[in-house]
């Protein structure tokens, strides 16, 4: 009798040690995705640098950049004016419009790397910026969403392309801005209109992404504290994580997909990517070692020899 209660009382302290533990962790990792999407937070603090617009955190506009004319103009959003840049073909006019959206602490000008490959091939370039960026309004609660909300923006820029007379869209986009062309794709009418995607690291499943920093600290039981972490996430920043899986989006549209990822990328899984892939077999698939967002740095010639030859893909139907 005294060792089946001993046995049970160790069984119950076990368990009371397990959900301890995934408890605690749960909650530390949810405190890190509050952190991470934050306005103002350590993910959105960038040093900027003003000697190569083809790399990250370039500061200025694209006449500084290259020398290029374009034309600044304002996007009327719901929470406010959205400023964004106007990039023309190298000649003549077009009716394929890009839009670029950058992710979480990015800018715009990041949007530079696509823009150096679509302008010489006629296509006119549209870099926005969207809500909680600098020079544009605040969102409510002071927090990214993964594009639970950004959606909106993106929309609003691709209705203001459509209204000057882009018939053809392409929605490039780096990290966060996956999501938020994820959630695009899944919630706006406009949807149809987009004809390819450019995708760089995206970021589609943050369930994914947790696991994946959970795994990389090499703590156990990943599947349960990344529960925790989720249903922890919409009281504390008001975001559903299980909302933010996007990939069943891109398996069935759009069209033409485009993606590039590097294996030493630490905050966004190649997984998710490779599952992508898997999902969308005649996806161009562009694998690197690069870390996060940084394929093109790896190997400026290959990504921009890969992006050409399928951005001349999407032009040719």
């Amino acid at each position: 009798m005294r060792t089946k209660q001993f046995l049970g009382w160790t069984l119950a302290l076990a368990v009371l040690a397990v959900a301890a533990y995934c408890l605690g962790v749960g909650w530390m990792l949810s405190s890190g995705v509050k952190e991470m999407v934050s306005v103002g937070g350590p993910f959105t603090r960038v040093t900027l640098q003003t000697r190569d617009p083809l790399v990250l955190d370039y500061d200025g506009d694209p006449r500084k950049a290259f020398g290029w004319g374009f034309e600044t103009v304002s996007l009327a959003s719901e929470l406010g004016p959205l400023p964004a840049w106007i990039v023309p073909p190298e000649a003549g006019s077009s009716d394929t419009w890009m839009v670029y959206t950058h992710g979480i602490g990015g800018r715009r000008e990041n949007g530079y790397r696509f823009l150096s490959v679509a302008r010489p091939l006629g296509i006119t370039t549209l870099l926005y910026a969207y809500r909680n960026d600098a020079g544009a309004p605040l969102a409510p609660g002071g927090y990214y969403t993964f594009g639970l909300q950004e959606w909106r923006d993106l929309q609003v820029a691709v209705q203001f392309a459509r209204s000057r007379g882009a018939r053809r869209i392409i929605l490039a986009a780096d990290s966060m801005g996956g999501a938020i062309t994820g959630q695009f794709l899944r919630r706006a009418p406009e949807a149809a209109a987009v004809s390819a995607a450019v995708l760089d690291a995206p970021a589609l499943d943050m369930r994914a992404v947790l696991r994946f920093f959970l795994e990389q600290k090499k703590l156990p039981l990943t599947g349960a504290v990344t529960a925790v972490a989720s249903g922890l996430a919409p009281w504390r920043v008001g975001i559903d994580l299980d909302e933010t899986n996007t990939l069943p989006e891109f398996a069935q549209r759009p069209r033409f997909l485009f993606d590039s990822h590097g294996s030493a990328d630490g905050r966004v899984p190649m997984s998710v990517s490779d599952e992508l892939a898997r999902l969308r077999p005649d996806m161009t698939y562009l694998r690197s070692h690069a870390r996060h967002v940084e394929s093109w740095s790896e190997d400026p010639a290959r990504y921009r020899e890969a992006l050409r030859g399928f951005l001349q893909g999407v032009l040719a139907h």
